[in-house]
């Protein structure tokens, strides 16, 4: 699965360099064509706790989706999982499973296990999170 999503990105960034080429020399009407078919986020993430949504491309993690929002989140470690600062309440929907680092963090933190670490949980599709409490 991991595959296949560094495969997407590594495409996405191949277009993206070559349109940022093309961009350069297209007349207004090439450019408004170019823009109709740029790929748009394709999953929601609803902020519960603070009564929002963002959209987001598959493959960004939440810590993305709720800076993408516009909420500040503490990730001292820059998404490497070591400081634990990015600690949400809870988190569900179509993301990625809690992989062990992610547990080891969260156990020594003394946070409850069914929080997660926003850094290392990938969206796949919309997702529900929670950062400071649950309803």
């Amino acid at each position: 699965m991991i595959r296949r999503l560094l495969g997407k990105l590594r495409g996405s960034l191949r277009d993206h360099r070559q349109g940022a080429e093309q961009a350069e020399s297209a007349t207004p009407a090439e450019t408004a064509d170019a823009m109709s078919s740029v790929k748009r986020p394709d999953c929601e993430v609803r902020i519960e706790d603070r009564d929002c949504s963002v959209a987001v491309h598959a493959g960004k993690t939440l810590l993305d989706a709720i800076t993408r929002a516009g909420l500040a989140l503490p990730h001292e470690c820059g998404g490497l999982a070591s400081c634990g600062e990015c600690h949400i309440a809870k988190a569900e929907g179509e993301i990625s499973e809690r992989r062990e680092i992610e547990t080891r963090i969260l156990k020594i933190m003394g946070k409850p296990l069914d929080g997660r670490l926003a850094c290392q949980t990938l969206v796949f599709g919309n997702a529900r999170v929670w950062i400071d409490t649950v309803d």
